[in-house]
């Protein structure tokens, strides 16, 4: 067993997570015909779950680079295994979610379009800033990543009833990302620093992270939400049940307000928010995966 938090905060030293990352080559093979209107919540919330899907091809690989520039400076055995388990994953991740975007094209979804979006972006990050800047987008990222994994597995019932493809998807990174999501924190601690300085610029990261995410985010929603008839046929009324569904009675990202507000804590550390309880369901999701891959070969 990898050293706790709590060991962590105690010596300052190795590898913070309860459990170690595992790379695991699964895939899914969601249903072309339900990519407009595969989860429970009706059109509107299965396009913001879509916009969030055009994030991660792009953004994987410059979480992938921006750790695997520091990986041979990293001091401790077992974060270097991690960090090699993190590439891994976030490698499988790209992969699958490439296929699930390609299945917004052929249904006439702008996918591509934003999909070269978020490279061209991405891209200009690592070609005109410094080697820390991308370690920094991904710790403040996968600070997202983490909180809204967290929420989908603590609360069932919103995936429940959605396509099972989809929704097993979907809760495979939701549950690697929690695994996963001290990973490039550590790294970051161990290889950058810390005090007033990295607490500084990951801080500042973190802000304008959090400016240009989200109204990006729900850019890309609006242009999938206009090309989608199910969304145009719901009208006002859909977006209205997305926005509840995010902010209001479920709430979905409201509920992370607090720790993602704890990010901005001097002593901040991921795993102080130690869910690795959730963890529990992996060995059995990865089964139904491949028992669901299998059936269609």
């Amino acid at each position: 067993m990898s050293k706790t938090a709590t060991e962590l905060d105690n010596n300052g030293t190795g590898y913070s997570g309860p459990v170690m990352p595992q790379q695991r080559d699964l895939h899914f093979l969601p249903p072309a015909d339900r990519i407009c209107d595969w989860h429970q919540a009706g059109p509107n919330v299965t396009q913001f779950m879509n916009a969030l899907s055009l994030f991660f091809p792009a953004g994987e690989r410059m979480f992938i680079d921006a750790v695997r520039a520091y990986r041979d400076e990293i001091p401790d055995p077992d974060l270097r295994k991690a960090a090699t388990a993190f590439i891994g994953q976030e490698a499988m991740h790209s992969r699958e979610h490439t296929e699930y975007n390609q299945l917004m094209d052929a249904a006439g979804l702008p996918a591509s379009e934003l999909d070269a979006q978020v490279w061209a972006h991405t891209e200009y990050v690592k070609k005109h800033s410094s080697k820390v800047t991308p370690l920094l987008m991904t710790i403040a990222l996968e600070h997202f990543t983490a909180l809204m994994g967290d929420t989908l597995l603590r609360y069932p019932e919103q995936m429940g009833g959605s396509q099972e493809d989809y929704e097993r998807m979907w809760r495979w990174h939701a549950l690697e990302e929690v695994e996963h999501k001290a990973v490039a924190y550590d790294v970051f601690e161990k290889c950058v620093g810390r005090g007033p300085r990295a607490y500084a610029m990951r801080s500042a990261i973190m802000l304008t992270t959090t400016a240009t995410f989200w109204p990006h985010v729900m850019m890309f929603y609006r242009r999938l939400a206009a090309a989608d008839p199910g969304c145009r046929k719901a009208g006002w009324r859909g977006h209205l049940k997305l926005a509840n569904f995010m902010l209001g009675r479920p709430g979905y990202l409201r509920k992370l307000l607090p720790e993602y507000l704890a990010y901005f804590k001097y002593s901040f550390h991921p795993w102080q928010q130690n869910n690795a309880e959730l963890l529990a369901e992996i060995d059995e999701l990865v089964g139904d995966a491949e028992a669901a891959y299998a059936s269609h070969h």
